[in-house]
């Protein structure tokens, strides 16, 4: 789909430290981000709180508030606790007040960021009575229950949060197109042939996405996995693409998961044809894959080191188990300057409705 009138006004990013891990031949992962004293909630307000800062410099005087506020957070372990609401923690610590809009959870997993831009994208063109949507997802992984390391298959994974707003008016960069693509037959990859848990009981012990990917490979083969993420990935992509009148070579930057080099280049760089120095596999290499949270730390990154300019374009593609897909094609309006180390504490205003 292609947008007219959609900007990323507000970005921001948290990560843990940086703690060096032996070199591993499958990923060459080099350090992962690790945040021992913090929780996913924590990071995610750390990386609004940045978001609405930038918002600050482009918007002076008292910024309005999101109406909508729609945050992530994919493993058990980032979540807090059950049957409570992390969206309204992270809203509240954020400062933000009571008002007219909805505050709520995101779940396409690894997608729920770049698939959230697909999303609020089509909530925000079609609703008059709504300016901005804020969308924020803050994972911190941890032993024994999930092994940054050996957790999975060619990923090693990373704490890490961010958030961004999107708004009607102008500010770092505008969306110009979004698209999405589904396919469930791949749902069944990261459940393997594992039963259902009774109602009244949940998940204990290590996390074993290893033995369900390996279950459904085994009795698929790889060939129909990679052809059926092939066929996901060049859709989204091209179709983004098209509505955004580009061709790939014309990106500046392409994006992706944070994944180890084989799964990165068979899942993305092969498919897409593109060479891993339009990516940040190096950055990633140093970060580790923070479930959804890849790509927006990596635009923060680049903008952060003026490592774009006015007039480039970006393409942020996201992949999330079950499956699904996504890209967004930006254009950057602005690189901001450095936000004060120090920043006044911000001024939040509400939109109010006649009767």
């Amino acid at each position: 789909m292609q947008w007219k009138s959609l900007h990323l006004r507000g970005i921001g990013a948290a990560l843990g430290h940086l703690e060096p891990v032996n070199h591993d031949k499958h990923t060459q992962q080099r350090s992962i981000s690790r945040a021992r004293t913090s929780t996913g909630m924590d990071l995610a307000v750390h990386a609004g709180t940045k978001a609405l800062a930038s918002l600050a410099h482009i918007d002076p005087g008292p910024l309005p508030a999101p109406e909508m506020h729609l945050h992530t957070a994919i493993w058990r372990g980032s979540r807090g606790i059950d049957f409570w609401s992390r969206a309204n923690y992270v809203r509240a610590r954020l400062g933000l007040p009571a008002g007219l809009g909805l505050t709520a959870e995101l779940n396409a997993m690894s997608n729920s960021l770049v698939g959230g831009i697909d999303l609020a994208a089509r909530i925000l063109t079609g609703s008059t009575d709504l300016h901005h949507i804020m969308l924020t997802g803050g994972e911190v992984f941890g032993a024994p229950a999930f092994d940054h390391l050996n957790a999975d298959h060619g990923i090693t994974y990373g704490d890490g949060g961010s958030a961004f707003i999107l708004g009607r008016n102008t500010g770092l960069a505008q969306i110009l197109s979004t698209a999405s693509y589904t396919d469930p037959s791949l749902e069944q990859l990261h459940r393997g042939e594992h039963r259902f848990l009774p109602a009244g009981t949940t998940e204990h012990g290590s996390e074993r996405i290893r033995e369900r990917k390996l279950q459904y490979l085994t009795a698929v083969g790889a060939d129909s996995i990679t052809t059926r993420n092939r066929r996901g990935i060049r859709a989204a992509t091209d179709h983004a693409l098209a509505d955004a009148g580009l061709a790939i070579n014309e990106l500046a930057w392409i994006l992706l998961p944070h994944y180890g080099p084989h799964l990165l280049d068979t899942q993305c760089l092969t498919p897409l044809g593109i060479q891993p120095e339009k990516t940040l596999q190096a950055v990633g290499a140093h970060w580790g894959h923070m479930g959804p949270n890849d790509q927006i730390v990596g635009l923060t990154h680049l903008l952060a080191r003026n490592a774009v300019q006015r007039g480039d374009h970006i393409a942020l593609v996201g992949i999330g188990i079950g499956m699904t897909w996504t890209a967004a094609i930006l254009r950057i309006d602005q690189v901001p300057q450095p936000l004060e180390a120090h920043a006044p504490p911000l001024r939040i205003r509400t939109h109010t409705r006649s009767p």
